[in-house]
């Protein structure tokens, strides 16, 4: 049975199209009016849907400054309450947003039909009413069935079951401040991901991870099995998969007519060795070496790029790990970077990666997978002048990617930093606390969604509260992320402990 909880009345030029007030019955049988909350109306054109913004509290006694001097004088509490019955006077007022208007097919309004706008105001007089749990799901676009559990819906305190399609297939960043909660949400979706049942489909996951946050996974008995840990210490990109193009993006000094020699050289590299791809960076710079002809400098020039890449230790004859053959379904790659410090290896890595990956996902070689990149605004930053490796092909896998099932998972504390391209591609954002007014006005240039009232909450979230956005949901949603099933033993530790683990090592 539908809760009443008040009356729509006519305040401040309300109600309008997009908003309406109404008076908060004082009796509520124990359900709390709060901010947040979804309520409806019937309107003429149906049954309206909208969330409360604000709440005020409203007493005539108290508008008149000569009233609040006499209710101050007046030391006798039995006369006040006579003179000044304040409290009979005092009622509460909410605010609505309207979200939209719902039709049902039955009813007992279980069964919602089309969502539309809506074109005409609320009714005062009409009474309004608490959206009840289920109807409420099938108006934000919850998966009931096979949903992904990220936490609870504020106020409501439903589980948010987030559709894995909507969420995934068109991508979605997370964007928050460093220790806003970014790693432990992403903990929180690769856990609904691998514990999925397989008879549900889930893709490959293929994780960036930048500071070794999520090795402990390796280490929980119930995924162990599903989660591939890859030290890119020990990563080796194969150069006879490397079109001569290649090496220019790597070593931008290499010149167009410089590549045009390399291709040479390659070329009968290759007819010298029959056609087998077993080469690496050393006998290409020994067959340039060897070429009795050519230009003496071009081929100095050459050799001393080439050199210069082999010093990064990253190239070899074989690549390493075999890409088209690591990938499966339900399963996770974490690529560890923890011990690399170049930043320019780390976008060589990443951009080979996400186009090998890329390119076989499109030849359907591979299964449909979710690409992860933490620090995004590392490998696929803003500025014009900041030329990254790795962003072209980060930018082409948003832009392209869901055409293919690639999906991108873009995570940053800087969205200023991130690529606008990237960033706009991303139909689903999940913002958790940001502060720095530069990075809400540039969320606030790449998503209409995100308004300055949102922008004002953003700034005001805790730890572990989210706002959800785009094709995910039909409407913004705030969310209260779940606790984690399984946790890291490293994060419980202290800043003291570790200190004094410290001087016991030091000690020994």
């Amino acid at each position: 049975m539908a809760i009443k909880v008040g009356t729509v009345f006519n305040y401040l030029q309300l109600p309008n199209v997009s908003k309406f007030a109404f008076v908060i019955n004082k009796r509520q049988d124990g359900t709390f009016i709060q901010k947040g909350l979804f309520v409806y109306t019937k309107s003429n054109e149906g049954f309206l849907i909208g969330i409360i913004e604000e709440i005020a509290l409203l007493n005539e006694y108290f508008t008149d400054a000569l009233t609040i001097k006499a209710f101050n004088n007046n030391n006798n509490p039995n006369i006040l309450k006579g003179l000044f019955p304040s409290e009979d006077f005092e009622f509460a007022i909410a605010i609505v947003k309207c979200l939209g208007l719902i039709t049902f097919k039955d009813k007992e309004m279980k069964e919602i039909g089309r969502v539309q706008r809506m074109s005409y105001p609320a009714s005062p007089g009409k009474g309004v009413y608490i959206v009840e749990e289920e109807i409420l799901n099938k108006f934000l676009g919850f998966d009931i069935k096979f949903g992904l559990n990220l936490g609870q819906v504020k106020v409501i305190n439903s589980k948010a079951l987030v559709s894995m399609n909507r969420l995934l297939n068109k991508h979605f960043a997370i964007l928050s401040i460093s220790g806003g909660g970014k790693s432990y949400f992403i903990s929180v979706l690769i856990e609904e991901l691998l514990t999925r049942s397989e008879d549900f489909g889930t893709p490959s996951i293929i994780l960036f991870d930048v500071h070794g946050e999520y090795l402990y996974l390796k280490n929980i008995p119930e995924l162990k099995n599903k989660v591939k840990i890859q030290d890119i210490s020990y990563f080796q990109i194969g150069i006879p998969k490397l079109s001569v193009y290649s090496f220019k993006k790597y070593q931008e000094q290499i010149s167009t007519v410089q590549v045009r020699e390399l291709s040479k050289y390659i070329k009968k590299l290759k007819k010298e060795k029959n056609n087998k791809n077993q080469y690496n960076i050393t006998d290409i710079i020994k067959q340039i070496e060897n070429e009795p002809d050519g230009n003496k400098s071009t081929k100095q020039a050459l050799i001393g790029w080439l050199s210069e890449l082999e010093r990064l230790t990253l190239f070899g004859s074989q690549e390493n790990p075999s890409l088209n053959k690591l990938l499966s379904n339900h399963t996770i790659t974490i690529f560890n970077f923890q011990k690399e410090i170049s930043i320019r290896k780390k976008q060589i890595i990443v951009d080979y990666i996400c186009n090998r990956l890329f390119n076989l996902r499109r030849a359907n070689e591979i299964p449909p997978f979710l690409l992860i990149v933490e620090e995004a605004h590392q490998f696929c930053p803003e500025a014009a002048h900041a030329k990254a490796i790795s962003k072209p092909i980060i930018e082409m896998i948003a832009r392209e990617g869901r055409k293919f099932m690639a999906c991108l998972c873009l995570i940053s504390q800087r969205p200023k930093k991130l690529s606008t391209t990237a960033l706009s591609q991303c139909n689903s954002k999940l913002v958790l606390n940001i502060k720095n007014p530069y990075d809400l006005k540039h969320l606030m240039d790449s998503s209409e969604a995100i308004t300055k009232e949102y922008a004002s909450i953003i700034s005001s979230l805790g730890v572990g509260e989210m706002l959800l956005m785009g094709n995910a949901v039909n409407y913004p949603v705030f969310i209260d992320v779940r606790e984690r099933s399984y946790k890291s033993k490293t994060e419980e530790i202290s800043l003291s402990q570790f200190c004094l683990n410290w001087q016991k090592k030091e000690l020994i």
